[in-house]
């Protein structure tokens, strides 16, 4: 089972302090069929290459996403200590974004943010993505609820991908923090949201009240594609 420490969580309840992740991520509307080339793209030009820590992710939209968006790319990294271990030449770098440019249609808004709470699952098994984007009033707290729900209702949420964290650039609708859990399919989503309601109320009512007042601004699905 593929394990990666991702801005994006499975939890081994990782409070991000000794190694702070960040991440940033561009959206794009990507030319027609063009998915496959990208993903081919992206695996030549990574190929051999290692970073010094995190990750780099191309996602497929789902549900909620806008303005024609259909990709992201998502990069992810201990502060201070990001990118590659031998950085690619000038040359390499040149053409990879400009093969990247003839398959993108147009490119979207861009986003950056710190992770402050993950617990790692099986990508390769849960690569959807559920993500809401909030106000959260008290961050400890909500680290405190998050980790406590996951823990009472261990059986949901086995495998599973979790986190938290802020958005610092460019917030989207005056959000200012997401939480994120990871799934199968729709279906598998759909099926925990049961659970936690019908199988685990106490545990679900308790995260409610503890995690501090949040307000929601939206929420939207991503399918992993690409993991680096």
């Amino acid at each position: 089972m593929k394990k990666i420490i991702i801005l994006l969580l499975l939890f081994v309840g990782i409070n991000a302090t000794a190694q702070q992740m960040g991440f940033n991520y561009v959206e794009i509307t990507a030319e027609e069929n063009a998915e496959k080339a990208i993903a081919e793209l992206f695996d030549s030009y990574m190929e051999g290459k290692d970073r010094k820590s995190g990750n780099i992710f191309l996602e497929r939209l789902r549900h909620g996403g806008e303005n024609g968006r259909t990709h992201r790319i998502v990069w992810i990294w201990e502060l201070d200590n990001g990118g590659f271990v031998e950085e690619p030449g000038e040359n390499e770098s040149k053409a990879f974004w400009r093969g990247l440019r003839t398959l993108v249609d147009s490119w979207g808004e861009a986003r950056a943010g710190r992770i402050l709470n993950v617990r790692f699952g099986d990508e390769e098994k849960n690569s959807s993505i559920h993500i809401w984007d909030i106000k959260a009033s008290d961050e400890e707290a909500f680290i405190a609820a998050q980790n406590t729900l996951v823990e009472e209702a261990s059986s949901a949420f086995e495998d599973r991908l979790v986190g938290f964290g802020t958005y610092d650039v460019n917030t989207p609708n005056g959000a200012t923090h997401w939480f994120l859990v990871s799934g199968e399919d729709i279906n598998d989503h759909l099926s925990l949201y049961n659970a936690l309601r019908k199988e685990h109320e106490n545990a679900f009512s308790k995260y409610f009240k503890n995690r501090g007042e949040v307000e929601y601004a939206q929420d939207f699905m991503v399918k992993r594609i690409k993991t680096y």
